[in-house]
């Protein structure tokens, strides 16, 4: 899945769901948190962009696994459903 977003006087992003090794039974409903390299890097509408493309392939039936990993111009962001929390973040953070 791939969605674009533009946020003001930047290039738009385009954030490409890359595809899961195994499927699973993640919800991604948890306290969303993101560290502060995830949101250094992409800013906030395109984290929060990433989780809302990962709900709404809930709500298409999808079967989730708890990482999901996501290109954003050429840059990964991991989004992890631990249960209670769901995280975004770098590879480089974890």
């Amino acid at each position: 899945m791939v969605a674009l977003l533009t946020q003001p006087r930047s290039q738009p992003a385009e954030i490409k769901l890359l595809p899961q090794e195994h499927e699973g039974e993640c919800r991604f409903d948890g306290q969303f948190v993101a560290t502060s390299n995830a949101l250094r890097q992409f800013g906030q509408a395109i984290v929060l962009a990433a989780l809302l493309v990962l709900r709404m392939r809930l709500r298409e039936g999808a079967s989730l696994d708890y990482l999901q990993v996501f290109e954003i111009n050429g840059a990964r962001l991991w989004i992890i459903d631990d249960g209670d929390v769901v995280t975004a973040l770098r590879p480089e953070d974890y």
